[in-house]
């Protein structure tokens, strides 16, 4: 059996908060529409008859249209009263009350016909409360009726508009007061309130006209032994009240319904309680145990079953309230949709509709089959340069092609731009050949827009069969990016990658025994006006020296840098060296910028801009000095911090130029997001823009945006005097490269400098 702690599909935080609610609401009656509706409904489709054992004798519209004036007279109540005695009637109950008549000529006729019924006569009066349980008489009989006539209550308890309750007896002056029904039941009950029983049809209740019964043509057969109701029914009387699912009806109606319903029995009200326990017994059940899979029916089988056993128990006369059980399992349903959309979301590439890479490590085991992953080599100068829906165009007619060679099983995809398929075993002769073949679709290039693009791809393979699913995963893209190192087509999973994954696993400790061993080091490259040929500037570029490895790739380092978190440990560093530096060439009046790379996502961290203030303060370096170049490793995730960091480092003084302008995700959003003062155009643009029209294009263009925004335009990678000349011609501000100088060490940029001339231009 599943352990239903690991296997709950909705947090136990959500489990209590949505507990906490229902039962808020099962106190506080907040639910009660919702047992109203399916009360209602029992009463819409009403099919129980009533006994017979209790007539409605009714003033109606034909009785008032053929009375004088169309108005009944108390001589024809009295009558009324006469004839029902003479019939045979057991009780007479006559819901009318008369204490503003009691002045009429003939209101003696009525109080001696009344008095001749004797204590077979109960007379209706009404209460008010200012408090619950402190009823006061309204309207009370008058003393002429006699003291053998009964008296009973008639109010009606309203809820939401409707009569849903009647009371069994009310306490009027101290005294204990029965209602109608319970009268009519012959029921002698306590203080307090009952459920009607919806289902009776009110169309079943006995009503005879009054005229009729003064006419004779209604009498001893129709009422002998019953009881009688006497009562208004006609419009003009005001006595229309709304019972549930029966529209509106006479007061008199409502009466008779509830004294069939307590001749019946004892209503019982269990309350929410034992609907609830129900409730939240299965969908805790559903949640712990069914992994989401069938909640849904689960949680509506619960629903018809309430609701079913609900209108049971109500024909049973048996209150059971559901509205609290009801909203547990809406409450529920919510937290387990939304958890769906969000694994959803979470197993699903937003820009391709793919399943992504973490659908494809939570499904079975990998087995014998092969995982084959594709990285696009140029993904991020595509999508940074393709316009408006462009890079989804590009996902998706690339993976359009990829599906050829992955027929036979889902194809995934991660934001990276990069795809991964399973191979089965009886195909594994095959896959070098469908590699081939995929490299060959890709030769052609994709029409996106109307530009025709060229796309390059790569391929890793790992055909191991040991190792979890995410471990086989990650062995094919590091397969992947080798052969995207090694310009290959594709490459096999090898031991040797194996040990860089193992050295990347490694990689905090390994950085920090760099750092404190001097294996990290700066170095500093120049930078020259392209104009004047003066050095303007210098930027600080991190190294690392392996003492087994060798030199390693800036690339590599910093990516995994951020991967790990340490990158803000390492800008720091680099931060304090370059500052010392640039303090060092102040000091002898060289009064160059130092420029310094930062991630931007390391924008989020608040104590960014006050650590490097303390540095400034600690070499004596005026911040106008300093240029923080914000590169593109990364998206700026928390915007309102940094804002708020990028706003505090203008206001320190602090110069901002956004790195390698032209590559990454969002070269237009950072120049929304960042108040640059330079821009510095990727080495890649610059190193082409003599052979590549393109190229050429991109680099004049930021220029001129650059000098739009009131930026610096810096150019990377300036190999050669062809190159530094047409970036003259284009209004370039600044240079930097191997032409004009190389990465060094900072007492070889001294020694560079002085005493020699500061132009490096020929």
């Amino acid at each position: 059996m599943p352990n239903p702690v690991r296997s709950l599909i909705i947090s136990w935080r959500s489990i209590g908060l949505s507990l906490l609610l229902s039962v808020l609401v099962g106190l506080s009656a907040a639910a009660v529409p919702l047992d109203r509706l399916v009360e209602a409904a029992i009463g819409r489709f009403a099919w129980r008859p009533v006994s017979g054992d209790i007539v409605v004798v009714a003033i109606d519209e034909r009785t008032l249209d053929n009375s004088p004036k169309s108005s009944f007279s108390l001589t024809q109540h009295a009558q009324v009263v006469d004839a029902v005695n003479a019939a045979g009637a057991r009780r007479l109950f006559i819901d009318f009350y008369y204490n503003r008549r009691e002045a009429d000529s003939d209101f003696p006729r009525l109080t001696g016909a009344i008095r001749r019924m004797g204590d077979r006569v109960v007379l209706g009066l009404v209460a008010g409360s200012n408090r619950p349980g402190d009823f006061q008489p309204t309207f009370l009989p008058s003393p002429a009726f006699g003291s053998a006539a009964g008296q009973a209550s008639i109010g009606l308890e309203y809820d939401f508009w409707q009569v849903w309750r009647l009371a069994t007896a009310v306490s009027i002056g101290g005294k204990t007061v029965p209602s109608f029904s319970a009268l009519l039941a012959q029921r002698s009950l306590p203080i307090g309130s009952f459920a009607l029983d919806y289902s009776y049809r009110t169309s079943s209740i006995p009503v005879y006209e009054a005229i009729d019964l003064l006419s004779g043509k209604v009498g001893r057969r129709e009422l002998a032994g019953k009881d009688v109701v006497f009562a208004p029914t006609a419009p003009s009387f005001q006595d229309a009240h709304f019972l549930p699912g029966h529209n509106r009806v006479p007061g008199a109606f409502i009466h008779v319904i509830g004294a069939e319903t307590l001749k019946r029995g004892n209503p019982a009200d269990i309350g929410w309680m034992p609907a609830f326990a129900l409730a939240l017994l299965t969908t805790l059940g559903a949640v712990a145990f069914r992994r989401g899979r069938w909640f849904n029916a689960t949680a509506l089988g619960t629903i018809a079953a309430l609701i079913v056993v609900k209108v049971w128990l109500t024909t049973m006369l048996v209150t059971c309230s559901i509205g609290a059980a009801l909203v547990l399992i809406g409450v529920f349903g919510a937290n387990v949709s939304r958890r769906r959309r969000r694994e959803s979301a979470l197993h699903e590439n937003p820009v391709s509709g793919l399943p992504n890479f973490e659908a494809l490590r939570s499904q079975a085991p990998f087995g014998s089959h092969t995982v084959v992953a594709a990285k696009l080599v140029n993904f991020g100068d595509l999508v940074a340069f393709l316009p408006g829906e462009g890079s989804q165009q590009l996902v998706e007619q690339v993976a359009r092609r990829l599906q050829l060679a992955s027929q036979s099983t889902a194809l995934h995809h991660d934001p990276d731009g990069n795809f991964a398929w399973l191979v089965p075993f009886y195909q594994h002769s095959q896959i070098e050949a469908q590699l081939a073949g995929l490299a060959a679709l890709f030769n052609a290039p994709l029409t996106i827009g109307g530009a025709r693009i060229d796309v390059a791809i790569a391929f890793g393979v790992n055909d191991e069969f040991e190792g979890s699913n995410a471990q086989r995963l990650a062995a094919a893209l590091v397969a992947a990016d080798h052969a995207v190192r090694t310009r290959t087509l594709w490459t096999k999973h090898m031991p040797r990658q194996q040990e860089d994954a193992g050295w990347q696993l490694s990689f905090h400790s390994q950085l920090e025994d760099a750092l404190t061993g001097g294996d990290i080091w700066v170095a500093f490259q120049p930078q020259y006006g392209i104009a004047t040929g003066q050095l303007v500037g210098v930027e600080a570029l991190v190294r690392w020296t392996h003492p087994t490895r060798g030199p390693i790739p800036p690339d590599e380092f910093i990516v995994q840098a951020e991967k790990s978190q340490d990158i803000y440990r390492l800008t720091l560093f680099v931060m304090d060296q370059a500052i010392r530096s640039a303090a060092q060439l102040h000091a002898r009046g060289l009064h160059a910028n130092m420029s310094v790379n930062l991630s931007a996502a390391l924008l989020d961290h608040d104590d960014l801009v006050g650590t490097i203030r303390v540095m400034l303060t600690a070499h004596h370096l005026p911040p106008e000095l300093l240029t923080i170049e914000i590169t593109e490793t990364a998206q700026i995730e928390n915007s309102r911090q940094a804002r708020q960091t990028l706003a505090q480092l203008r206001r320190a003084g602090i110069r901002l130029s956004i790195d390698d302008y032209g590559t990454g995700q969002s070269n237009l959003e950072y120049l929304t997001e960042i108040e640059a003062d330079e821009i510095k155009i990727d080495k890649r643009f610059v190193m082409t823009m003599r052979d590549s029209q393109r190229n050429f294009e991109i680099v004049k263009s930021t220029i001129d945006l650059a000098h739009r925004l009131g930026a610096v335009a810096v150019a990377e990678g300036i190999e050669d005097a062809p190159t530094m000349a047409l970036l003259h011609q284009l209004g370039c501000d600044v240079g930097q490269g191997y032409h004009l100088g190389k990465p060094q060490l900072f007492s070889d940029l001294i020694a560079s400098i002085f005493p020699n001339s500061h132009s490096r231009i020929a």
